[in-house]
């Protein structure tokens, strides 16, 4: 028989003692009308003074609390703020997505995914399976340098930020034919500018083509990208129809992101 926490703060059975209090605390300060002293956090949430004054430290590192002083009152923090929004953006950017996705994967006779950039991978946050297409599960994460996603990113990267994940990443082969070196990865990115779409030939799935276009905000930043996922062996004699198709799915979920701003 399992045993499960009562949900008051400070009780974590059931859980980890850690996360509990971090939980404990940010639901504290997210509920409060105002910001908190050390004494009040200590006596609403129950977490020992010790251990609070750690936590608090921590959480101001990360930016997920601020402090109004040296010693608080203490408010939540920019990055939780812009967690939530981060969630919200993608919400919005799903329900903007799924309507030409289904009728995308309907005319695509293939399954369509909904990708969005989280550091230095692209997350699948939608998916479309096909009668007879490959599973679009959600959640799915892929490296950059291995998706057609992830080298759709990596292209519309200004210069610096380029260099920087450039010289970061550790180019570990997923299959065979993922890409191996650097100077290979940057022709890949040139063609992907000049041609406005980006592919994966088997470099993430075997005998699979991924392929995206992007989706722009109202400020012509790439916020997302739509894809389909075609069996190799049917891929070049339907290429340029289907990415037609693509790049015509891709703008139309951009102007629906622009006609609901």
């Amino acid at each position: 028989m399992s045993t499960r926490g009562s949900g008051r703060p400070g009780d974590a059975a059931g859980g980890v003692k850690s996360a509990a209090r971090t939980l404990d605390l940010l639901e504290t300060l997210a509920k409060a009308h105002q910001p908190l002293s050390h004494s009040d956090m200590a006596l609403r949430t129950g977490i020992p003074k010790s251990s609070l004054t750690e936590l608090l430290r921590t959480l101001q590192d990360r930016h997920y609390i601020e402090a109004l002083g040296p010693n608080g009152p203490f408010r939540i923090g920019p990055a939780a703020r812009d967690l939530v929004a981060h969630g919200l953006d993608v919400q919005h950017i799903v329900a903007c997505a799924a309507p030409v996705m289904e009728a995308l994967s309907e005319k695509a006779g293939h399954s369509s995914g909904l990708y969005v950039l989280q550091g230095d991978v692209a997350e699948r946050v939608h998916g479309v399976t096909a009668p007879q297409g490959l599973a679009m599960h959600e959640g799915v994460r892929a490296p950059l340098y291995a998706c057609s996603t992830g080298k759709l990113h990596l292209a519309y990267l200004d210069a610096e930020a380029l260099e920087a994940y450039l010289t970061r990443v550790e180019l570990r082969p997923i299959t065979p034919r993922s890409v191996r070196s650097v100077t290979e990865l940057q022709r890949q990115l040139r063609q992907v500018r000049s041609e406005g779409v980006a592919f994966s030939q088997e470099e993430f799935t075997h005998g699979v083509v991924g392929f995206t276009a992007p989706i722009f905000n109202v400020h012509c930043r790439m916020v997302a990208s739509i894809g389909l996922a075609v069996p190799i062996s049917g891929f070049e004699p339907r290429k340029q129809a289907l990415t037609d198709l693509i790049k015509a799915s891709a703008q139309a979920v951009s102007a629906r992101i622009a006609s609901s701003a």
